[in-house]
């Protein structure tokens, strides 16, 4: 069952953003560190702001995915178009409870809505390290719209391959694939 998150899902949904941040920690030390992903403050934020689509499914009284978006509007420049994008904070499926259909599910709930309420697009996030998660949004029809690249100074890192990242910068969404 696929319905809206509240307050009293902090616990549950805490669990399985931290699942998503130990995989960001593992591969990319050299930006993330250990520590609680989801602050009660910002959790709070997202649950009250109208732009915001957060959902969870559950499964036997058990929240077993998550789906956070944000409604954005890009400001009109002269030379771009004005669009209306669902933005995917976090998609993040409990890691015993994959390969369920869980994902799609909440992934298509969202695709619903933006078609009823004419949004333009759908983006998000991912880094390269995290192939499934890149194969399952190819799977859901996604493609890389544009690419950000980083050349790392710190030596001290031991990154031995360019990142895929997709970030939101204001209206740009950015990626890159990695290559060995």
């Amino acid at each position: 069952m696929i319905r809206v998150l509240e307050l009293k899902d902090y616990e549950s949904v805490k669990k399985l953003v931290y699942q998503v941040h130990q995989l960001h920690l593992k591969n990319r030390p050299d930006i993330y560190i250990d520590g609680n992903p989801l602050p009660m403050e910002y959790f709070e934020k997202i649950i009250n702001d109208k732009d915001s689509l957060n959902y969870v499914y559950e499964e036997d009284g058990e929240i077993v995915g998550i789906l956070t978006a944000s409604k954005q509007t890009s400001r009109p420049l002269q030379i771009a178009k004005s669009r209306i994008v669902y933005f995917i904070d976090d998609i993040v499926v409990d890691s015993n409870q994959r390969k369920k259909g869980i994902g799609k599910k909440l992934f298509n709930h969202l695709l619903d809505k933006a078609k009823q309420d004419n949004v333009d697009a759908i983006e998000l996030n991912v880094w390269s390290f995290n192939e499934s998660a890149i194969k399952f949004y190819e799977s859901l029809g996604m493609t890389v719209k544009n690419m950000k690249m980083e050349y790392i100074l710190n030596k001290n890192i031991d990154i031995k391959k360019c990142e895929l990242m997709i970030t939101n910068k204001g209206d740009d969404l950015n990626a890159i694939r990695s290559y060995p």
